[in-house]
């Protein structure tokens, strides 16, 4: 055996033996978090899928049973990623959950003050239903329901956008990109935008499948995130792996190679997602691992900054029943809930303290960091918040895992205890001769951030006012 032969060996073992220790840390992370299970969540269920699904949405609405008053039924959207040349579905599930859960239960049942919600468990499987399912000519790469629940669009690997009646399901086709898409947007029941890897965006009615009604060709890479303002329903912004974010005005067609805001980014951003409430607030978040607010009358520069991820952002959405709720997922298998009520609380950014924002014990974590969902052991393809019902969300990620979940709200006098006990904690730690000298660091590193933190917040002032004034 030769010296390269050799060195060509030593090179194998070592990369064997990295990605067994990978394996070996998923696992163990995946242990801890089932055991944590029961404190973290009011509901949780998981479903081994067949094959890894690469989209999910819900159905707007929920049911109640007719025979049981402990239980709601509520349906989703998944489809499949197969191997092998196997057939490939667009499928529409159902899922039984407690009825505690609905927002409406003390107006369904006012004589009944609550029902038990069983302990959360990720082994209970039985309550999955396949409903109806469609077949597919190649993989859905993304999905989204219309404003009125009653039709969803894919956009699949062969560039095909199809659009499905869940009514009557009728399937229609619109053709025109040449390559896969992973780019959608409703602009209204009757028309939507799709965004090619082809680097262009193309506007549809729903009723003319033959043709676009118009094309933006602005853009020098692949779209890989499509925004349709809630309340400004032509307003249209995209990101593209050419390292810009632009906005385009719907109406006025014919512009296709000129869009009403064209935005410079450091790195490539990988999805963007306008506010319900708020037309000028959206965010975006991508490969440098970041999720950004901004003001689109100040776009330059984002009103804040959320660090959490430690890999590429893929997704972000609002929480349409909780709008100040946003959550992203990225390819380090975590989905993460941000609060923006905590926005005003003082936080320095890492890459500016260089080591994070310091405390006691240790760095310092994002304010706005509200929950990390880690029930996931490979990348995390698809999320979605449910639209009526208040913190229920699903997920699905290329370990064939579909998950369901609720995160464990603290009743008020929870929340009461839970601040007593820190307020006392703090303190205690005042108290204690030892704990004298750090508090006072503390105290000057606050200061220092402050400094920091208003200088950050003059230049975006009016915006950040108008944040908390239209919230």
């Amino acid at each position: 055996m030769t010296v390269s032969q050799k060195e060509l060996a030593q090179a194998e073992r070592e990369i064997v033996e990295e990605h067994q220790l990978k394996e070996k840390v998923v696992n163990e992370e995946f242990k801890i978090w089932k055991k944590t299970v029961p404190l973290l969540y009011d509901t949780i269920h998981t479903y081994a899928l067949d094959y890894p699904s690469l989209a999910v949405q819900w159905l707007p609405n929920y049911t109640y049973s007719e025979t049981n008053k402990n239980s709601i039924n509520v349906r989703f959207l998944i489809s499949t990623n197969t191997s092998e040349n196997s057939q490939n579905y667009l499928k529409l599930g159902s899922l039984d959950l407690p009825s505690t859960l609905a927002p409406d239960f003390s107006v369904k049942y006012p004589d009944l003050d609550s029902i038990p919600i069983p302990s959360p468990t990720i082994d209970d499987t039985s309550d999955f239903k396949v409903l109806s399912k469609w077949k597919q000519n190649s993989e859905i790469n993304k999905l989204e329901i219309s404003p009125d629940g009653k039709k969803v669009l894919s956009f699949n690997s062969d560039g095909v956008v199809h659009s499905y009646d869940l009514d009557t399901s009728d399937v229609i086709d619109y053709k025109y990109h040449k390559l896969e898409g992973y780019a959608l947007g409703w602009l209204s029941n009757e028309s939507f935008a799709s965004g090619s890897n082809d680097s262009q965006i193309a506007l549809w009615n729903l009723d003319k499948p033959s043709t676009p009604i118009q094309l933006y060709k602005s853009h020098h890479g692949a779209v890989n995130g499509i925004s349709v303002n809630p309340i400004v329903k032509s307003l249209l912004g995209s990101v593209s792996d050419d390292s810009t974010t632009q906005f385009h005005d719907a109406r006025e067609l014919g512009s296709s190679d000129n869009p009403a805001i064209t935005v410079e980014n450091k790195h490539i951003q990988n999805t963007i997602a306008f506010h319900p409430d708020i037309e000028t607030l959206y965010a975006t978040a991508g490969k440098d691992n970041i999720i950004s607010l901004y003001d689109l009358r100040n776009p330059k520069k984002p009103i804040r900054k959320f660090f959490g991820h430690n890999d590429s952002v893929i997704g972000i959405k609002w929480d349409t029943e909780d709008p100040k709720t946003l959550l992203s997922w990225a390819l380090d298998k975590r989905i993460i809930s941000w609060d923006l009520n905590s926005l005003g609380e003082d936080y320095t950014y890492p890459a500016e303290s260089g080591e994070g924002s310091k405390r006691r014990g240790g760095i310092r974590i994002d304010p706005c960091l509200k929950f990390i969902h880690a029930g996931h052991t490979n990348r995390v393809n698809d999320f979605d918040a449910h639209p009526k019902i208040k913190g229920l969300y699903a997920s699905v990620g290329d370990d064939n895992l579909l998950e369901v979940w609720k995160p464990k709200t603290l009743s008020g006098e929870e929340e009461e205890e839970e601040e007593e006990h820190e307020g006392a904690e703090a303190e205690a730690e005042v108290d204690g001769h030892s704990e004298i000298e750090p508090v006072e660091e503390d105290k000057k590193e606050k200061e220092s951030e402050s400094v920091a933190e208003d200088t950050k917040v003059d230049e975006n002032d009016d915006a950040a006012k108008d944040v908390e004034m239209e919230d």
